[in-house]
């Protein structure tokens, strides 16, 4: 049974392997996850379908690049904000 304020699934699945967070953090951290995805295949499709320059050659270099940001997203220190 999952514990009242803790992200449905933790210790399941995708989030066994994140760090162990503040729940604040971690739910910051899905949305930001969810929000580089979502708008970065986005503009790779505008891009495409308008005929403009897309970074990177193939859907699989964007998704290379997606994997390092995201690997990159979830253990980064959190700073102490006072609020």
């Amino acid at each position: 049974m999952r514990r009242t304020g803790e992200p449905a699934g933790r210790g399941d699945g995708l989030n066994r392997c994140l760090p162990s967070l503040p729940l604040p953090v971690h739910l910051e951290r899905g949305d930001m996850t969810r929000n580089l995805l979502s708008h970065t295949c986005a503009q790779r499709e505008r891009a495409l379908a308008e005929g403009a320059p897309v970074r990177g050659n193939t859907w699989e270099d964007m998704g290379a690049g997606l994997v390092d940001a995201i690997t990159g997203l979830w253990p980064a220190p959190v700073t102490a904000t006072g609020g």
